[in-house]
């Protein structure tokens, strides 16, 4: 019972990762599209998807003024 468990957990992770990423790519080529960017809006964009989320979090933090936050 335990192991059945287990497995279904794996595999409904691995079906929503899949799901997930599929979706995060649909939506950037939609957006890529849609906004019609020239080559160094597009390189920019790369640059900042590359990020890893951590350092987008942070950077995005840094960028909240102080009095916000508070």
């Amino acid at each position: 019972m335990l192991s059945e468990l287990i497995i279904w957990a794996v595999v409904l992770t691995i079906v929503s990762n899949l799901f997930y990423r599929r979706g995060i790519k649909a939506g950037i080529k939609h957006c890529l599209l849609t906004l019609k960017l020239n080559s160094d809006q597009v390189s920019v964009l790369n640059e900042e998807l590359k990020k890893d989320s951590g350092d987008l979090a942070r950077e995005t933090l840094d960028e909240i003024p102080k009095k916000v936050i508070n």
